[in-house]
């Protein structure tokens, strides 16, 4: 999809406010980063620039103790925290060369583009296939063979559709916790994103459900960039190609996942990460 469609253009006054400052020399294996990031809710701050990047078709991790803001971080890649009443975001989010933390972003096209999956399975009140259709035809593809591909694909990329092609139109609030995550990434995945937000998705299953969402990171990441928060620093470890340790709002330390859990180079990183920490 065009990068220029992220941006809302009104009239000649909003393409000129729409020209936001592209990354020099981005490289192009970054998928998107942000540069001095703060969040604010009301007075208080949540993030403290934060200058992260994110390279293509790898699996970045996020880990630190609960409250560290790496939640709040997450979300603020695909513009959530605007949901939030008084939440406040300055510094820039980067994403194909625009700033999609200006006003002028298109949050909708954003949203689109950036997809994201919460700590607890949300399929919607509707059939397996609808929860996956929802979103394809909400954009405007109406044509019934083109939403049976869609939804097969997805379902596929997701590791789900052995599992319930034969119950497509049966309530996906009948399937177990980890399939309904496995179907709410899969709803996910049906917008086409080119960047997936997970936030611990697999803290509510079971060992054998998150072993199966595990593996399924490991082949998305073939055709996604995959930012994942995780409390579980195994899992971090197993399934991450980088890690990013946050506290206090802030990153202490950001690299090679092997060396953050190997040789960390900050004494706080190396403390939570043989769990002395505090």
């Amino acid at each position: 999809m065009a990068t220029q469609t992220i941006v809302h253009k009104k009239n000649d006054k909003s393409k000129r406010l729409a020209q936001v400052k592209s990354v020099p020399n981005l490289e192009k294996d970054i998928a998107m980063e942000t540069e001095g990031l703060y969040v604010y809710y009301g007075q208080k701050e949540a993030i403290k620039n934060i200058s992260l990047s994110f390279p293509k078709n790898g699996v970045t991790a996020l880990i630190g103790p609960s409250g560290c803001g790496k939640s709040t971080y997450l979300r603020s890649l695909n513009r959530m925290n605007d949901e939030i009443e008084n939440c406040r975001i300055e510094g820039s989010i980067i994403y194909k060369g625009i700033d999609i933390n200006s006003p002028m972003a298109n949050v909708f096209e954003v949203r689109k583009q950036i997809g994201m999956v919460f700590q607890r399975p949300n399929p919607f009140a509707k059939s397996i296939y609808k929860n996956v259709a929802y979103g394809p035809a909400h954009h405007g593809i109406k044509n019934k063979s083109q939403l049976d591909e869609i939804v097969e694909d997805s379902l596929r990329k997701a590791a789900l559709w052995d599992e319930v092609k034969d119950k497509l139109h049966q309530s996906a609030l009948a399937l177990s916790g980890g399939q309904q995550q496995r179907l709410c990434i899969a709803r996910a995945v049906a917008m086409n994103p080119e960047v997936l937000l997970l936030d611990e998705p697999a803290s509510a299953l079971d060992p054998v459900s998150t072993g199966k969402i595990e593996e399924l990171i490991g082949e998305l990441k073939k055709d996604y960039t995959i930012i994942i928060v995780t409390h579980n620093m195994q899992q971090a470890a197993r399934i991450s190609d980088n890690t990013a340790f946050f506290y206090m709002g802030e990153v202490v330390e950001y690299g090679e996942t092997e060396q953050i859990f190997t040789n960390p180079n900050n004494e706080r990183t190396e403390n939570y990460i043989s769990g002395n920490f505090g």
